[in-house]
C-alpha cells in the first residue's frame, strides 16, 4: 500500500461528496503533498486510525465554508443560531461519511487487515501540528469557490 492511499481515496470521495451530496462546486484537481507542517483553518476534525493502520486523517474548513456545508444539508430555514451550532457537528460527520465509505477499498482491508477508527473529534480557531521526527505528513488542498478544504493524513 502507498503511504497516501487512504488521502488519495479519500480526497476523491470528499469530491464526490461535495459535487452529489452537496451540490457544491467543488473543483476535481488536486495535488497530494508530503509536509512538515499543516497549519488548519476555523473548523477541523479529525479520525485517528488504529489496527492495522495507524495515523489520523483530518478535515479542516473556514467557518464561512462550514456554514454554507450546513445550509446545502439541511433542507428548509434554518436560523442563523441552528447554522453556527451545527457547524462543527457537520464538518465531523463529513469526514465521518466520507472515511467510511472509503475503507473497504484500502489496499489493507482487500488483504484481510483491519482498520478502527475513533468518533471524530473537532478542534476550534486556527490550529497547527508539526510532524513528528520519523513521521510522515500528507496534505491535500481542494477548491471551492474562494474557499478552500485541508485534508491531511499524518502519522
Amino acid at each position: 500500500m502507498k503511504k497516501d492511499e487512504i488521502l488519495v481515496k479519500l480526497v476523491d470521495r470528499t469530491i464526490a461528496y461535495f459535487k452529489n451530496d452537496l451540490e457544491l462546486p467543488i473543483e476535481s484537481n488536486y495535488e497530494i503533498l508530503e509536509v512538515d507542517k499543516i497549519d488548519y483553518f476555523d473548523i477541523t476534525a479529525l479520525i485517528s486510525l488504529s489496527h492495522d493502520m495507524s495515523g489520523t486523517v483530518g478535515f479542516s474548513v473556514s467557518n464561512k465554508l462550514a456554514y454554507t456545508m450546513v445550509e446545502s444539508f439541511n433542507f428548509g430555514d434554518i436560523s442563523d443560531e441552528e447554522i453556527i451550532e451545527l457547524a462543527s457537528e457537520n464538518v465531523a460527520e463529513t469526514l465521518n461519511i466520507t472515511l467510511g465509505n472509503i475503507l473497504q477499498k484500502l489496499t489493507i482491508i482487500k488483504e484481510g487487515g483491519s482498520v478502527n477508527i475513533s468518533t471524530p473529534y473537532t478542534l476550534h480557531n486556527s490550529v497547527n501540528i508539526t510532524k513528528k521526527r520519523n513521521g510522515i505528513m500528507y496534505l491535500c488542498r481542494l477548491k471551492l469557490n474562494d474557499e478552500v478544504i485541508l485534508l491531511s493524513y499524518f502519522i
